[in-house]
């Protein structure tokens, strides 16, 4: 990959299934200046789903790769989501990039009745069988938790927000890419 560029910045948009984060990833993208957005739910379908390390591991490569090209063109703010599923995931993903660069991780965080309903009731269906086997994963804490990281954690509980609020809070918190002025202004 290239030599990184001095103000090349990536927000990551994490969280469990269901918190919002391909919807949070969209509507961020007209409030980014020169910005790119890649939501890894899109460049990641395949047939099987196998949902395996392997799987995370080319996924997180692709997603690496583009954040990449659109820093060398020019996009110096990417918003990126739905491909990190733990601390570990996130370092093998950051020793893809270039050096250096600005990562914000935000983790979408939603009570559980909450994250139910959206799921059921957005517009990507899922069946309950799916809905069952995720949530038989435990939650992780790990992103949240990490001593000495090279991003700036911001975990916003989303439960009592909606897109627009959400959206307005990530605005206000990272100022290094979307300057002083919150997105609702």
């Amino acid at each position: 990959m290239s030599e990184a560029g001095p103000e090349w910045r990536l927000v990551v948009v994490n969280g469990e299934e269901g918190a919002g984060k391909s919807t949070v990833v969209r509507a961020l993208l007209p409030h980014t200046p020169r910005g790119a957005r890649i939501d890894a739910e899109d460049i990641g379908q395949t047939n099987p789903c196998l949902m395996d390390d392997e799987f995370f591991a080319l996924l997180r490569r692709n997603v690496a790769l583009l954040v990449d090209s659109f820093w060398r063109a020019g996009y110096t703010n990417v918003v990126a989501g739905s491909f990190l599923r733990d601390h570990a995931d996130y370092l093998d993903f950051r020793r893809l990039l270039p050096q250096p660069s600005a990562v914000f991780l935000v983790d979408l965080l939603v009570d559980k009745d909450v994250r139910d309903h959206r799921r059921e009731t957005r517009a990507k269906r899922t069946t309950q069988e799916w809905r069952d086997m995720v949530d038989q994963i435990p939650e992780d804490r790990t992103i949240r938790e990490a001593t000495g990281a090279d991003y700036r954690y911001l975990g916003i509980d989303t439960s009592r927000l909606d897109v627009a609020g959400t959206v307005r809070r990530i605005t206000e918190e990272i100022p290094e890419v979307y300057g002083r002025v919150s997105a609702g202004a």
